[in-house]
């Protein structure tokens, strides 16, 4: 029997009770959440002005030091992060009736301490309400090693335990996306890191390209070309071409606003991230962080899944090997 995977997502939390701490704690602990703690105010906004990609915000209505309360916290986060759920502890109800329209708009529910029932429903509904394969994530994992293994030398690379997060913001300068089409799933894969985080691999002589004179076109070409040997090794191992046809299926538009780093699928499902940390072996050069994430937005049909085994001739039409 194949061992399900673990899939985590971090969350945000700004919690004025000690006892009421501690039993989030052991509520995260038990349902695969990584808590943030924000001791105030000014804390959560540095943090919303930082890349942390986050799965949920969970606010109490108590004011906290700085004397602001959980729903003006929790208006503010919205206008910034309008997608992230916001789960408010309230003292005598679970309900938001009987406070504003925008504080209503702003948060997606309320709970009371010790119901911990609710707070289950809302991370499976709000989070976790995505199954993924578990050959599907060990299979993502694997060849997203063997192809960045592949391209950076003598750098040991390794992954991060695969979360879930509901932010919409991107991560550097340089992104590159490439189409997901197959016949249980349609979305997109994306790599995200830093321009000079790849400049400085290529001018260490940790690629195969030439460390003269590097510019962007040289990083755009690193990153092109490693998105297409993880795509085309994704397509051989998860897609089969028989009978597909999938010209004539809708889409949906993609909004990108580079001013805020954010980017939109027209999706209100969290995305899959992997993050993995590359180390120069020499430790001369800085640590390179790349995020790959992905969304399913226009089909997701797990229960179709299925690994098409290696053969020669997919490994061919992928462009993994080449024929003399």
């Amino acid at each position: 029997m194949t061992e399900e995977i673990k899939i985590v997502s971090k969350v945000l939390v700004q919690e004025t009770d000690e006892l009421h701490t501690t039993d989030l704690k052991s509520f995260f602990a038990d349902n695969n959440l990584i808590g943030l703690k924000a001791e105030t105010h000014s804390n959560i906004q540095e943090t919303l002005k930082s890349t942390i990609d986050l799965g949920a915000v969970f606010l109490c209505e108590s004011p906290d030091s700085e004397g602001f309360s959980g729903t003006e916290t929790a208006k503010e986060i919205h206008k910034v992060r309008p997608e992230l759920p916001i789960f408010l502890r309230r003292e005598h109800t679970d309900s938001l009736e009987d406070l504003s329209a925008d504080v209503k708009k702003a948060c997606a529910a309320a709970y009371q301490s010790g119901n911990q029932d609710i707070l289950k429903q809302l991370i499976d509904r709000y989070l976790f309400n995505t199954y993924y394969p578990s050959g599907f994530i060990r299979g993502i994992e694997e060849i997203s090693l063997n192809a960045m293994q592949a391209t950076f030398k003598s750098t040991h690379i390794s992954c991060s335990i695969p979360y879930l997060i509901r932010d919409r913001i991107i991560y550097g300068e340089l992104f590159s996306m490439m189409a997901l089409e197959g016949q249980w799933c349609r979305g997109y894969m994306m790599l995200q890191t830093g321009e000079q985080e790849m400049s400085q691999l290529i001018e260490g002589k940790k690629t195969a390209l030439p460390e003269e004179e590097v510019d962007f076109r040289t990083v755009n070409n690193l990153m092109s070309e490693l998105t297409n040997m993880i795509w085309g090794s994704f397509k051989s191992r998860f897609f089969t071409t028989e009978g597909t046809n999938l010209s004539h299926l809708i889409q949906v538009p993609i909004i990108i606003n580079h001013e805020r780093k954010y980017i939109t699928f027209g999706s209100e499902n969290p995305q899959l991230c992997f993050q993995y940390t590359l180390q120069d072996e020499n430790g001369q050069l800085p640590e390179v962080t790349l995020y790959q994430k992905f969304v399913f937005n226009l089909a997701w049909q797990p229960e179709e899944f299925q690994e098409t085994p290696d053969t020669v001739e997919n490994l061919v039409e992928s462009g993994e090997l080449e024929l003399f």
